[in-house]
């Protein structure tokens, strides 16, 4: 399974760049796999008909972080349990999406309920902005474009994605911190502050260069090991691969990720639920915006976001909510398997 050899991969560079961290990450990866398990064998009906359950659990858990969320870095992401902590917007994900999906493909053809889907599917998307977590939110909202292949009038896609996007401006303007307009300024320009807003892309770049064709060695990576760059077992993980493991162990990551979305798709087209449909597209946008801006960031084409990279980077609650993203596929997948022999 190319998910597996993807975490696999990510654990070798973590047990390199951060060991104290390995066995943390692959008790996280054993619990994804049970979550996948489960989900996997749900059939993904019943996980669609539950979608106001999950709705109102993800509003509930978000609205909570806001409560008693532990403040980092100037944003309540993060609810503390002891030594266990889980970060609501990433379990957010899948619920939000499904039930945008379900509930787009269960509406006429008019105004008042397709504002209905607004209302309801993107109050949880939105209470993951004002943590803030743009680079959840933007995750998000790469998912629900799939209105586009929903079969309601065109115009009312249009309304739906200028609406977002007209509220990006005064988001920007007014509701980003300073630190997230910073992050912008400095993909435009990295090198105007290059030892302080600029350090972060700046070293990632070099190390991804450093690697050249086979990489410096597992363990052997100089910007990684003196911890030149930053957040080398999170957001910059790529660097650090490709660093130790070159441009051989990129490419082989990037094509892992090609067969997964091949896969994704396949089942997308395969079903023939509507509904099904609108979701496994979802995921697809939702995991190929993770990788590209995650990848882009590492070579200085994006804006450095706080956007993992999936099944690589070092988090639970990122694994948790892979695993219940790609067990609703399989769950579609096999369905759709059983009701072909079926017919």
């Amino acid at each position: 399974m190319p998910s597996a050899l993807l975490f696999f991969l990510g654990l070798l560079v973590l047990q390199s760049v951060s060991p104290d961290l390995f066995g943390i990450q692959l008790l996280f990866g054993l619990i994804a796999l049970v979550v996948y398990i489960l989900v996997s064998q749900i059939d993904y009906q019943i996980i669609f008909s539950l979608h106001p359950v999950f709705s109102i659990l993800s509003t509930g858990l978000l609205i909570l972080t806001f409560v008693i969320g532990e403040l980092t870095r100037g944003t309540h992401r993060w609810l503390d349990f002891g030594s266990f902590s889980l970060q609501p917007s990433e379990i957010a994900k899948p619920f939000i999406l499904v039930s945008f999906a379900v509930i787009l493909t269960t509406v006429s053809q008019n105004l008042p309920k397709i504002t209905k889907i607004l209302l309801f599917s993107l109050l949880p998307a939105f209470l993951v902005f004002f943590q803030p977590d743009l680079g959840s939110f933007l995750v998000i909202f790469s998912g629900l474009l799939v209105i586009q292949f929903a079969k309601i009038p065109f115009k009312y896609v249009i309304l739906f994605i200028l609406s977002l996007s007209l509220l990006s401006i005064p988001s920007y303007l007014w509701l980003l911190k300073d630190y997230q307009r910073d992050r912008i300024n400095t993909f435009i320009n990295p090198y105007a502050d290059p030892l302080g807003k600029g350090y972060h892309v700046i070293q990632s770049v070099i190390s991804v260069g450093s690697g050249g064709a086979l990489g410096k060695g597992l363990g052997q990576g100089s910007q990684s090991q003196l911890r030149f760059l930053p957040e080398q077992h999170t957001d910059f993980i790529f660097a650090s691969l490709t660093e130790e493991l070159g441009l051989v162990g990129g490419s082989i990551v990037l094509l892992l990720y090609a067969v997964i979305f091949y896969r994704i798709y396949t089942v997308s087209q395969r079903t023939t639920d509507p509904s099904a449909t609108l979701v496994s597209l979802g995921i697809l946008r939702m995991l190929f915006f993770q990788v590209f801006v995650n990848i882009g960031m590492n070579i200085g084409v994006a804006p450095v976001t706080g956007i993992t990279l999936p099944f690589l980077s070092y988090g639970g609650s990122s694994l948790l909510s892979l695993a219940i993203l790609l067990g609703i596929v399989s769950s579609i997948s096999s369905q759709n398997r059983y009701n072909t022999h079926s017919v």
